[in-house]
């Protein structure tokens, strides 16, 4: 099941599986979010939790070793409508007997994408729904396309931060050979993928993501990036998969609860 939002400026598209961003197009029919592609990547914007990244064997909570997936399981689980309204919608899902055999938490976890304006609003909501600590990693992994229009290349493209003294990166396939590069200690959480000549692209803001990683897949020349706003471990960790050990992890007492926002706008 799809369910669509729209206002004046703007339109969107989740899927109720995975509660997956789909689509997301400006008031003139323009598509700005990777559409799945089995050759590149079959995924648009998968949500990760409550891990990031790939688990070379398995995770370790307390000790304990569980199977949890590449960037979670989340992403594979159906979600249901809990509200909705012409732009917006609030789907959610929460612990069964099959999570808590790999991940031994009662949580409940929302997505919400919301227009406001020319921008869409994604909101991840977590839960803890038990009587112990819960402790998780959490992130977006929306995937843009790179170029955006007919005749441009990949490397006509850069990331631009606001923060004064981080560099434009210029993008070409091998910055990725090694799989995905990582930003951390912005003090403006704020990047745009835009093209280096006319400045039209998106720009993502995530105030609740202390890092955000770009990823493209490793030599596959494929046209789109994903701009990745994370709360989880640093490239260099990956080989150690205990959870609390994690830089950024997060934890949420019992009953408590946490929203992790960002937004897609244009730049026209």
């Amino acid at each position: 099941m799809t369910i669509s939002i729209q206002n004046q400026f703007a339109f969107a598209v989740c899927q109720a599986h995975g509660a997956q961003l789909v689509s997301f197009q400006n008031s003139s029919g323009k598509e700005y979010l990777w559409q799945r592609d089995p050759a590149y990547w079959e995924e648009c914007s998968p949500i990760l939790f409550p891990y990031v990244g790939p688990v070379p064997k398995t995770v370790i909570i307390h000790g304990k070793h569980y199977a949890i997936p590449l960037h979670g399981f989340v992403k594979d689980t159906a979600f249901d409508i809990a509200a909705q309204g012409e732009d917006f919608v609030t789907l959610t899902t929460k612990a069964t007997q099959e999570t808590l055999a790999i991940y031994p938490y009662y949580f409940a976890f929302t997505a919400t994408f919301r227009l406001t304006g020319p921008s869409l609003q994604v909101i991840y909501n977590v839960t803890n729904q038990g009587t112990d600590a819960m402790p998780f990693l959490i992130g977006g992994h929306p995937g843009f396309f790179c170029p955006m229009e007919d005749g441009e290349a990949f490397t006509d493209y850069v990331l631009h931060f606001e923060d004064e003294n981080v560099a434009d990166v210029s993008l070409n396939y091998p910055l990725f050979d090694n799989d995905a590069i990582l930003f951390e200690h912005l003090r403006q959480r704020t990047v745009k993928l835009i093209h280096k000549q006319t400045k039209k692209g998106i720009r993502v803001d995530f105030p609740d993501y202390p890092s955000v990683a770009f990823w493209t897949p490793i030599k596959k020349d494929a046209p789109f990036l994903c701009v990745e706003p994370w709360c989880a471990g640093t490239l260099d960790q990956v080989p150690n998969t205990n959870l609390l050990e994690k830089k950024y992890a997060q934890s949420l007492a019992p009953l408590e609860s946490r929203d992790y926002k960002f937004s897609i706008t244009p730049c026209q």
